[in-house]
């Protein structure tokens, strides 16, 4: 069997992470990590401890940066941390809690690195939610009441995989505990599981054994495995001195951190997770792994109320109790002991953890999130056989360029289709010879009518479910190829990212001389700030339309299902110009997904005439007038009326009406001057910057309006 294409490159990604100790969080943190090879990840932890030897141990370089709690800490490590993005090649960042996004997220918006706010729990909802919420690229959230605070809609959920492992049996689970110092006794035991922090509850499941109305017969031990909390060094004591003060002290085991504790729950007639309010910052849990593992373990779960994901579970397989109620907990105990609640827990429990996606899973959703975020969906996956579709006319001495860099990166299995489209020179020859050398190329013969019934060709003979494009005149990079079929692999219908139909690529245009450099700086998008758009070019992109989005297709580079394709009725072949960009809206329109694909990048061979590329963007206008599309038509009519608008404001306005006409000028001209400024550009590029800014912004306007006459001329005779 014939090997498959090589994966795209894995993703590069920077994790901030605030504490060194091994939480709920860590733990998460830690899962994702020793779960998928699709990251290649560096964590940035803004405090030491043992997750960094846990870090280590998976091969994953750290940097510890001691960072304090208080705001003016926060403000100087945000600083700090803009200064090492800048000089990173982190392509996005995770920000694991909210301490981490709230030292993260403001410098990786300035630098322009995509970020993704892990939230894991409501601490700081009141203050930080929101604006944290707001600048972050993506919110991924374990639970759809942790999101709720930030206000996005469109924040992923993606709940916590079920336990990597099945659980011990009781009787390897009970000789884990006693060798952590738990002795083997007659009489139910429960298990608390955690960091040693007041707002955790263990307190009140202490002062429940002490409860005169407990379960009847032998008493109740509690043992308690986690760490001491460096935030409070005292609780130990503090539990201890509760623990005699109430004549428990021989039933209350503190045991320190053990290791797989989680998987060895079988050990305890209940486990119990009774986190409380702690003010308006803490106290309640996020999603607790915690219950999940007691669940997996069949054991019956006290849940204290106000912890949603811990409420829903124990309300399924166990018991709910009201917060720092110790008598209710120990009313709770007893009634877990009855056969007929033990036997539930039993089969209820694994049932709810086994709607959980498996850890392989779970880690490849939230890779996937994370990618979509740095606009590389398919980081570190392979993708399916693919076809690829190449329409030529008249491209003589311009075959060679496009198809053989197409050609070097097709796998085994792919097939590329070159359709001349009833050239008259000698394009049919040069394509003849291309599919003599390789069986993966095979020849088409084009309608003769136009590019987008050429495509449709295309499409209706493709082999494979998906079509690649590029044409002549376009130079696909290395990794072109892969980066376009890769995203077809994220392909779990039934998680946060559905399918994908379509992936827009994205180009660079080629220079050398003032005009074409002039064009390059002024016209045209960047790949360099799509890949991190800081607060300028973001401004830009959305007031002038001049950005790479995954919802405005080009046809230099592009990927499409061919059932997405067939759903939109293929490319309109009334069109001659901007079909690539209505077919986009309609494959959008009709319920297709797309995504961004920043590594699929070809160089265009522009013009560098200025009469022709007046004529050029004439037609794009015309085209997208006739075909009626409201993106671009307002586009190309807004900025046209700009140039008639904005003289006569200077002409007529009075003082603060030409400042404010001289200030949107300025700005119009200050994405173009930066990236002029920043580029290697041929002398006098900049003096031609606004002349191809107002050939480009009037041909499409007059071209616009062109197109609009046609289209209501074409219907008036059609009425008629």
């Amino acid at each position: 069997m014939s090997a498959g294409p090589a994966p795209l490159a894995p993703l590069r990604v920077v994790v901030v992470t605030p504490a060194g100790v091994l939480g709920g969080s860590e733990r998460w943190l830690l899962d994702l990590l020793a779960a998928t090879s699709r990251l290649s990840a560096e964590v940035w932890l803004l405090e030491d401890g043992p997750l960094r030897a846990e870090l280590e141990r998976l091969d994953v370089p750290v940097t510890v940066l001691p960072t304090g709690r208080r705001g003016a800490a926060l403000a100087a490590r945000n600083l700090d941390l803009a200064r090492r993005l800048r000089t990173s090649d982190a392509e996005v960042v995770l920000a694991n809690g909210v301490k981490a996004a709230a030292a993260v997220v403001p410098a990786a918006r300035t630098v322009g690195v995509p970020v993704c706010w892990a939230k894991h729990d409501f601490s700081w909802d009141r203050e930080l939610a929101r604006p944290l919420g707001r600048l972050a690229d993506v919110v991924l959230a374990t639970s759809e009441a942790v999101a709720s605070a930030t206000g996005r809609r469109d924040a992923v959920l993606v709940p916590p995989p079920r336990p990597a492992a099945a659980p011990a049996g009781r009787e390897a689970a009970l000789e884990l505990w006693a060798a952590h110092g738990l002795p083997r006794a007659d009489g139910p035991a429960l298990a608390v599981l955690g960091r040693l922090v007041g707002y955790k509850g263990v307190d009140t499941a202490v002062r429940a054994l002490a409860e005169p109305s407990g379960p009847a017969g032998a008493p109740w031990r509690l043992a308690v495995a986690g760490p001491d909390d460096p935030t409070e060094p005292e609780e130990r004591a503090r539990l201890k001195t509760l623990a005699e003060e109430l004549g428990v002290a021989d039933r209350l085991h503190l045991l320190g951190p053990v290791e797989d504790a989680g998987r060895h729950l079988a050990a305890f007639d209940a486990v119990a997770v009774l986190t409380r309010p702690a003010g308006a910052r803490f106290g309640r849990e996020g999603y607790s792994l915690v219950a999940l593992e007691a669940l997996a373990a069949g054991v019956p779960l006290i849940g204290a109320a106000g912890n949603p994901e811990v409420e829903r579970m124990a309300g399924l397989a166990g018991r709910v109790v009201p917060p720092d109620a110790p008598a209710a907990v120990a009313t709770a105990l007893a009634e877990v002991l009855e056969p007929a609640v033990v036997a539930h827990c039993r089969t209820a429990g694994p049932a709810v953890v086994a709607g959980h996606p498996d850890r392989a899973g779970w880690a490849d959703r939230v890779s996937s999130v994370l990618a979509g975020a740095a606009r590389r969906p398919g980081a570190g996956l392979a993708g399916p056989p693919v076809t690829v579709l190449s329409c030529f006319k008249d491209e003589e001495g311009h075959v060679d360029g496009v198809v053989s860099r197409v050609v070097a990166q097709l796998g085994p299995d792919d097939e590329y289709l070159l359709l001349d489209d009833r050239s008259r020179d000698g394009t049919a020859a040069e394509l003849a010879a291309w599919a003599a050398r390789d069986p993966r190329v095979r020849l088409l013969q084009g309608p003769g009518i136009n590019l987008s019934a050429a495509r449709n060709t295309g499409f209706a003979a493709a082999r494979h479910a998906h079509v690649a494009c590029t044409d002549a005149g376009c130079l696909p990079a290395a990794g072109w190829l892969a980066a376009l079929r890769a995203p077809f692999a994220e392909a779990d219908p039934t998680g946060p990212v559905g399918p994908v139909d379509l992936v827009v690529g994205v180009y660079d245009v080629d220079g050398g001389d003032p005009v074409r450099d002039a064009a390059r700086v002024a016209l045209f998008p960047s790949v360099a700030e799509a890949r991190r758009p800081g607060p300028l070019a973001r401004t830009a992109g959305r007031l002038t339309g001049r950005r790479f989005s995954a919802r405005r297709l080009d046809g230099r580079s592009m990927a499409c299902t061919v059932e997405a394709w067939r759903r939109a009725g293929g490319f309109d072949v009334a069109l001659s110009s901007s079909e690539d960009a209505v077919f986009g809206e309609t494959v959008l329109a009709t319920g297709g997904r797309s995504v961004l694909a920043l590594d699929a990048r070809v160089t265009w061979e522009q013009t560098g005439r200025l009469g022709d590329m007046a004529r050029m963007y004439a037609r794009y206008g015309e085209w997208g007038g006739r075909a009626g599309s409201w993106p671009l038509v307002s586009r190309d009519v807004a900025r046209g009326a700009a140039y008639v608008g904005g003289p006569a404001l200077l002409a007529a306005g009075g003082p603060r009406t030409r400042v404010v006409v001289a200030v949107a000028a300025a700005a119009y001209l200050a994405t173009p001057a930066v990236r002029a400024r920043g580029a290697e550009v041929a002398p006098g590029t900049w003096a031609l910057v606004p002349v191809v800014l107002a050939l480009k912004d009037v041909s499409k306007a007059a071209g616009c309006v062109r197109g609009l006459v046609g289209r209501l001329a074409s219907r008036g005779s059609g009425s008629a």
